[in-house]
């Protein structure tokens, strides 16, 4: 089983945005939905967007590249369902927020 990696400290990322990082080589993007965390792969499966640079609103993210639509929560595709983003368990943990890769993804 896969241990958790420090990965940001919480205040790092604003309510209703995002941020780009490297979890052991694979780009991940780590988003505050209302001081929940929530992370997925980085790299949109459609055209390899950068899905942390995306905007946020609620628990969807857009690519900024084709406007593809995710939710942050699940890591499904709102506009194409044949898509989908790996997502990655996240930890608080006092101030630090950790990740992992999820069993399911």
């Amino acid at each position: 089983m896969s241990e958790f990696v420090k990965v940001a400290r919480v205040g790092d990322i604003q309510p209703g945005s995002g941020k780009t990082l490297n979890l052991r080589g694979t780009p991940v993007a780590l988003f505050n939905v209302d001081g929940q965390y929530f992370a997925i792969h980085n790299s949109c499966p459609h055209e390899d967007g950068p899905l942390g640079e995306g905007t946020l609103c609620g628990c969807v993210v857009t690519c900024p590249v084709h406007a593809y639509e995710f939710d942050v929560t699940s890591g499904e595709c709102l506009t194409e369902s044949a898509y989908r983003v790996e997502r990655f368990e996240v930890r608080v943990d006092g101030d630090d927020i950790l990740l992992r890769q999820s069993a399911d993804a």
